[in-house]
């Protein structure tokens, strides 16, 4: 099984992240890169960034997430 997220659901995630925590997608996919996990959830409550460190850890999680109807806008406004 490949645990892998494909790119394009990558960046609906990264923008949905960023704008909860105030960030572009692109600090914020930096930011994890490089391991400074509680950086860039640092301005969530607790149980949010919980929330967000599981989806972003686990694929099927992920996907479950992106299958929202605000995650499905966000995508459809990513592929313009």
């Amino acid at each position: 099984m490949n645990n892998n997220i494909d790119s394009k659901k990558m960046a609906a995630l990264l923008s949905i992240a960023s704008k909860k925590l105030g960030t572009s997608p692109d600090a914020l996919k930096a930011q994890l890169e490089s391991g400074s996990f509680d950086k860039a959830l640092g301005n969530l409550p607790q149980g949010q960034q919980s929330k967000l460190k599981q989806a972003l850890s686990d694929p099927k999680t992920a996907e479950k997430l992106l299958s929202t109807p605000q995650a499905q806008e966000i995508y459809k406004k990513l592929q313009k």
